[in-house]
């Protein structure tokens, strides 16, 4: 069985849900996971001396429970798999030489007819080794009171329309202050400009002012929608 790489935030938020109660197949359901995923994710947990009414994971945790999304079986080749190899070489190099990440290149490939999903993509990706995290963490010098923010942008997990029965993406942007490491959090159904300078306003009469300096992630840099931020 191969297992999709599922960001820190999801595993967090798996392991809020069933802490708060929820059994494994209304956390795949309101998640958007599969029950194996959610099922994985829990034992690995459990390993790690989390217990459901106990308190929340502790970040030491979360950042070991996130590196076995990359130690699960291969995907085996589909006919998905097939439509990606003539874009090899392409792919390979908005990774290695122009730094894009998974999402920018996704919309690069559909604007040049390579129609797959995102997460075949990422299967792709992922399965010839091509983005290799670093083990490695930086932390910021302290800074003075209202000095510096951080801005990034993550996938929340899916959500039912109720008018329309669909179920849609929601995504966040989060921005913490690093002295005090107060956090906000921006939901949005779309990453564009307006949507980000949406949320930037609401942070910032969130935390009644401006700081002097925005940090913000690569991740926006390598998905074009950084313009103007």
């Amino acid at each position: 069985m191969a297992y999709r790489e599922v960001p820190r935030m999801e595993i967090k938020e798996i392991i809020r849900r069933w802490q708060a109660g929820n059994s494994q197949r209304r956390i795949a359901a309101s998640t958007g996971l599969s029950r194996d995923t959610v099922r994985k994710y829990l034992a690995a947990a459990q390993a790690e001396g989390i217990a459901q009414g106990g308190p929340a994971p502790t970040e030491d945790q979360l950042s070991r429970l996130a590196t076995i999304s990359w130690l699960g079986p291969r995907a085996a080749k589909t006919p998905r798999q097939d439509l990606l190899e003539p874009w090899s070489d392409q792919i390979y190099q908005w990774i290695t030489k122009d730094r894009l990440q998974m999402t920018r290149i996704h919309e690069l490939l559909a604007v040049r007819g390579c129609q797959v999903s995102y997460p075949s993509q990422r299967r792709f990706i992922v399965n010839r080794n091509w983005r290799k995290r670093s083990k490695t963490t930086v932390r910021m010098a302290d800074t003075p009171p209202g000095e510096v923010a951080e801005a990034d942008f993550c996938r929340l997990g899916m959500i039912t329309d109720l008018a329309t029965g669909k179920r849609k993406a929601v995504w966040a942007m989060v921005i913490v202050i690093d002295h005090s490491r107060h956090c906000f959090v921006w939901p949005m159904q779309q990453h564009k400009l307006p949507d980000v300078i949406a949320g930037l306003e609401a942070a910032w009469a969130f935390f009644g002012g401006m700081p002097k300096y925005l940090v913000v992630s690569q991740r926006w840099k390598g998905m074009g929608r950084s313009d103007g931020v």
